[in-house]
């Protein structure tokens, strides 16, 4: 089942991109996998809170939801119009967005507060989940909030880390080297577990250990693949942050096998 909401979720990211003619489908498509598994198996809509810092990555937050049903396609098609709520990077205008992420390198801090908030103040049992970009963690604040985090042994934030090896314009600072990010996210006092961020056998048991991880935050490092299933943008630097175009939509298309337009899927609820 998540291959199939995979693969919808991936034509959904590659017609918004092309129909825009602008933002960012290779890094939508290497995050898809891990969404479509948590958001199609462990969050519970309108009690956990997911925060997209890598929020170029809006092509696939919005098809999430278009896969869902909670988006009609023809709205996911004013990505980037003018008066759409559906902009470049996700914000409160969108009914589904927490927060805006313009600004790289700030949503952990965010979802920082949120567990805070859970953990401390509400005392309530919501997750707090956020997508994270490997080149965004040469941000400092990402490492001030994991500190934070660690202090405050809040077991209730995930971070899902992106690791696609490429940035805008060059490779990120460890590339591939899982363990160099394990290294340094166990030094500031989380809890780790290292993934295929393809593989639905790895991606959803280490879901399931969110909220888990006893006094400790976790972070799920995921090795992925930038422009992962259309093989022409696999890895592929001079991709980042650009549309296809026509013919190069339609050969991608094809590389994504069968679709099931018609077809949603439940994102359950926390009742």
């Amino acid at each position: 089942m998540l291959a199939e909401i995979a693969r919808l979720v991936r034509y959904y990211i590659l017609t918004c991109t092309t129909k825009a003619g602008s933002g960012h489908p290779t890094s939508s498509l290497s995050a898809t996998d891990l969404m479509v598994g948590l958001m199609f198996n462990q969050f519970r809509l309108g009690f956990d809170r997911l925060i997209f810092s890598k929020g170029h990555a809006s092509p696939l937050f919005y098809s999430l939801y278009a896969a869902a049903g909670l988006l009609k396609p023809e709205e996911l098609y004013t990505l980037r119009k003018f008066g759409s709520s559906i902009e470049g990077h996700p914000t409160p205008k969108f009914k589904f967005a927490e927060v805006a992420s313009g600004s790289l390198g700030q949503g952990l801090s965010v979802g920082l507060g949120m567990a805070l908030n859970a953990k401390y103040l509400d005392k309530t049992s919501y997750l707090t989940y956020v997508l994270l970009g490997d080149s965004e963690l040469a941000e400092g604040s990402n490492w001030e909030a994991m500190s934070l985090a660690a202090h405050y042994k809040l077991n209730n934030l995930i971070a899902i880390l992106d690791v696609n090896r490429l940035g805008q314009a060059n490779p990120t600072m460890h590339g591939w080297d899982l363990a160099a990010y394990e290294a340094k996210a166990q030094a500031f006092g989380w809890a780790t577990k290292i993934i295929d961020g393809h593989d639905f056998n790895q991606i959803a048991p280490a879901l399931s250990l969110a909220g888990t991880t006893a006094s400790k935050p976790l972070m799920i490092i995921a090795k992925t693949i930038k422009g992962k299933g259309v093989s022409f943008l696999e890895d592929k630097d001079g991709w980042h942050g650009k549309a296809l175009n026509e013919a190069d939509y339609h050969r991608a298309i094809k590389k994504l096998g069968k679709i099931n337009l018609g077809k949603t899927w439940t994102i359950k609820s926390a009742n």
